[in-house]
């Protein structure tokens, strides 16, 4: 066997080198090689007992668009970036792929064709894909291999991971977009950036940033936000779809992305929101003073809740959502955070929206009041972060005192939170310390940015 190595992407300055093999004298091959690779959602069916010693089998999807590879086109591997959780089930994977040349998945003396998004192939073992040029001369092999975690312990190892971000103000907000390019080669390549805001010395806003590549050990020099009339209100910024919106002084709504790094803000309308407050990655949600509206066009705004308006959240605001398992046109969406009113618990809101209706008049949002039954409310923190986590949150903030009070869990969209002390702890050196920190999650990782420029890193087993 002879090989010819051949740049593929020098038009980025970027030696991608594939080597396609032939089984003759040398020559120079046509390319072959695999250029990106990805996954669809996968599911599981995971069985458990209860309480009452039952087996029920439960449904898990993990998201595809959170599974990670690393592709080495030098040594002819494909490996998951990331371990994935020990209960997924790998017997019919969906890949998603951008190649030259025809992709052949390979088992034993089994050989199939295999088309991008729509064949299920099983990875639960390493697997050889081929590449093979439209020629059929040359051929090009990648062992493929899905890391899984070797125990089930639902748990969270930490690991730090720079000192060098710069980040003096104790008040801070950390968030994480994702965003979709087509590289040069037509195929999609997904770029998740991670961004810290917060005031410089003199007051402005300013944010730094990191791509998921980088695993936060390399960082943007702050800079201060542009482009707006007034001055952006960076606890304001939130994320809805896949771009950054938030208000200025003014009460002016802006918006900026991810390519511009959240340096350049562009002015989306004139408004009388007081507050912006959430997004179902349909609606844009805020409060006027009066009442929470929605938009879509950020031109018209609908009443969407007048209720128990002084519970509305005014600091610390948090926000997510995530489709419903049993109707996949059914977003359930919450947001949280703190109130002057009431200083025994944080506040919880929820909602509904069906995207099959597309209905102008959604839902009105509805207050979680906290009973005298349940001793498990939302925790009063303060700086508090929040991440969604297969359809579980975790909260993490300071208490009264102003130190870190741990990590919470809720497992019932915000009704009951339980303090986690054993296996999902904070890092030790910042467990029950002093000055804030904020956390985001990017793929199944947990990074957490501390006051100081310490960045800690989280893997979920």
């Amino acid at each position: 066997m002879n090989s010819r190595i051949k740049s593929i992407s020098a038009f980025l300055g970027i030696l991608m080198m594939v080597s396609c093999v032939k089984s003759n004298e040398t020559e120079s091959s046509p390319y072959c090689g695999i250029i990106s690779f990805g996954v669809s959602n996968i599911v599981s069916y995971v069985p458990y007992k209860t309480s009452s010693g039952e087996t029920v089998t439960q449904k898990k999807t993990v998201d595809g668009s959170n599974i990670l590879f690393d592709i080495n086109q030098q040594e002819g591997t494909i490996k998951t970036a990331n371990p994935l959780p020990n209960w997924i089930n790998l017997t019919k994977v969906v890949p998603t792929f951008s190649c030259y040349g025809t992709l052949v998945y390979i088992t034993g003396d089994y050989m199939q064709v295999v088309t991008s998004g729509t064949d299920s192939l099983d990875f639960t073992e390493p697997h050889t894909l081929r590449c093979i040029s439209t020629d059929g001369l040359y051929w090009k092999d990648y062992i493929t291999t899905f890391d899984k975690n070797s125990d089930v312990q639902d748990t969270i190892v930490w690991e730090s991971m720079a000192n060098n971000l710069s980040l003096d103000a104790d008040e801070h907000k950390s968030l994480m977009v994702s965003a979709m390019y087509k590289d040069i080669y037509g195929a999609d390549s997904l770029v998740r950036r991670t961004f810290v805001f917060s005031n410089n010395s003199s007051g402005q806003p300013q944010v730094t940033s990191t791509t998921e590549r980088s695993q936060a050990t390399t960082w943007m020099t702050p800079t201060v936000l542009s482009g707006a009339d007034g001055t952006i209100d960076f606890n304001s910024v939130m994320v809805h779809n896949g771009e950054l919106y938030a208000l200025d002084d003014q009460n002016k709504l802006y918006k900026s992305t991810e390519a511009a790094k959240a340096l350049t803000w562009t002015k989306v309308a004139n408004t009388n929101l007081t507050r912006l407050l959430a997004s179902d990655g349909v609606y844009l949600y805020g409060y006027n003073g009066t009442k929470i509206v929605s938009t879509k066009d950020y031109t018209t705004w609908n009443e969407v809740g007048d209720q128990a308006l002084d519970m509305l959240p005014e600091t610390d605001i948090y926000n997510f959502y995530h489709t419903s398992y049993t109707n996949d046109k059914i977003i359930i969406v919450m947001m949280g955070g703190m109130t002057s009113k009431n200083t025994g618990n944080g506040v919880t809101w929820y909602k509904i929206t069906d995207t099959v209706e597309e209905d102008e008049d959604p839902d009105p949002w509805d207050y979680m009041a906290v009973s005298s039954e349940n001793a498990y409310g939302c925790p009063y923190l303060q700086e508090a972060s929040t991440i969604c986590l297969n359809d579980k949150l975790y909260m993490m903030g300071r208490g009264t005192d102003g130190k870190f009070a741990g990590m919470y869990r809720s497992e019932d969209n915000g009704i009951s939170w339980h303090l986690q002390s054993t296996k999902w702890r904070l890092p030790e050196a910042l467990d029950g310390n002093n000055g804030a920190a904020s956390m985001v999650l990017v793929g199944n990782v947990l990074y957490v940015m501390q006051k100081g420029g310490k960045v800690w890193k989280g893997t979920i087993k």
